[in-house]
Order: structure tokens, then C-alpha cells, then sequence
């Protein structure tokens, strides 16, 4: 006969499973797509720790793109791009994700990893979240940037439910506040000193989207 301590731990570690299978907020997890763009397979999926070694090396190989916009560390860039460090993160956003809080999302390309689109700082209560990404250097000049954000934001205002998204953009970040500007958001003003990147702090634009700014959903 089971002792009323062990039924207690049975109904913790089933619930403690059930949450992972039912996250505590719409939305995640997801695999959004696929879609053809331009004969490519595009999709944005969870993900996963078999993604290290690509991870590594796009971010290793992007350095000189990604470097100025990334927050600063006191940490070289190789250690930031090491295989451990998207273990640790995927364990840290996996939990994130399922108290609601984070969307995150990797691109894939033909099966291929392409970068990152992800949903921070959700709040369920006031519908609202922020929207961060970077997409592998392979790609730039294709219309992998616009196929994934148009993909996200369609999930970030169905699925996950949310009303408004915006953006902080490190001011001199052209290829990003051009991706925004040709996709509906629209820039509300510059949040001044807003965050340490790449070695200094700097202004960001704050751009936004809100459902009725777009045709496309």
C-alpha cells in the first residue's frame, strides 16, 4: 500500500509532466510553417540541443554583425559562442517558455539552421511581448528575414494572444530597423541609454506593431 508521501510525490512528478506537455500559456510550443520562399523550405520550430554545434558556428563565423547589437559580456566571443552556452540558454528558455514568459524560436532553412526569432518578455496579462532576432549572414539578401518575422508575429497575435509587439533597435542598426519598417511596425521614439551592446551603451529605437498596422495576418 502506497504511503500518503509517495502518492504526493507520484502527483507532483505527473503534474510536473503535465506542464511541460500543457504550457501554462497559449502558444508554446509550435512549429510555424513550413513554407516555400523563393524555393527554400522555411519554418520556425522550438529548439533543440542538437542545434549547438550549427549555433556555434553561425554565431562564430557572424561575429562582425552580431557583436555591436549583442549585449556586452566581459566573456570572449568564443566563449560566447561555445556549445555549452546554447545547452545553458536552451535549458534557461525551455523553462522560461513554459511559465509563459518567452517564445523561442529557431529558423531553419532546407533543414538547415538559419538564426533565431524569439518572443521575450510576454505579458499575458496586458498583451504584450518583445520581439528580438538575427538571422544567419547565408541568408542575408533573401527574404528569409521577412518570411520568419511575418511568421512570428502571426503565432505572437493569434495563438499567443497578444496585442502589441515591439522592438528596441541599437541606433546605427540599419539592417534591422529596415526589416521592421518594410513590415508594418512603426517607430514611437528612442529610449535613451537604453542598453549596453557591444562594448558600449546606446540609444535604441523603440519601433512597434500592432495587429491593425498589417494586411498580412
Amino acid at each position: 500500500m502506497h504511503s500518503w508521501s509517495t502518492t504526493v510525490r507520484v502527483r507532483s512528478l505527473a503534474s510536473a509532466a503535465a506542464r511541460r506537455l500543457r504550457p501554462e500559456h497559449p502558444g508554446w510550443p509550435a512549429v510555424l510553417g513550413p513554407e516555400l520562399d523563393q524555393g527554400r523550405r522555411l519554418r520556425l520550430r522550438p529548439p533543440r540541443a542538437e542545434d549547438a554545434a550549427d549555433w556555434a558556428a553561425a554565431v562564430l563565423a557572424d561575429r562582425d554583425l552580431l557583436e555591436p547589437w549583442w549585449p556586452s559580456s566581459e566573456q570572449s566571443w568564443a566563449e560566447r559562442a561555445d556549445e555549452a552556452r546554447w545547452r545553458e540558454r536552451g535549458w534557461s528558455a525551455a523553462r522560461a517558455a513554459r511559465n509563459g514568459y518567452l517564445v523561442p524560436l529557431v529558423i531553419e532553412v532546407d533543414g538547415s539552421f538559419g538564426g533565431e526569432m524569439v518572443l521575450d518578455r510576454v505579458d499575458r496579462a496586458n498583451g504584450t511581448a518583445e520581439l528580438g532576432a538575427w538571422v544567419a549572414s547565408a541568408f542575408h539578401g533573401t527574404s528569409v528575414a521577412r518570411r520568419s518575422l511575418r511568421l512570428m508575429v502571426r503565432h505572437a497575435f493569434t495563438e499567443v494572444g497578444l496585442r502589441r509587439i515591439v522592438a528596441p533597435v541599437g541606433v546605427g542598426n540599419r539592417a534591422a530597423r529596415l526589416v521592421l519598417a518594410r513590415n508594418g511596425f512603426h517607430k514611437e521614439g528612442v529610449l535613451r541609454e537604453h542598453m549596453h551592446v557591444g562594448g558600449r551603451l546606446l540609444d535604441h529605437e523603440l519601433w512597434s506593431l500592432l495587429p491593425g498596422d498589417v494586411d498580412w495576418l
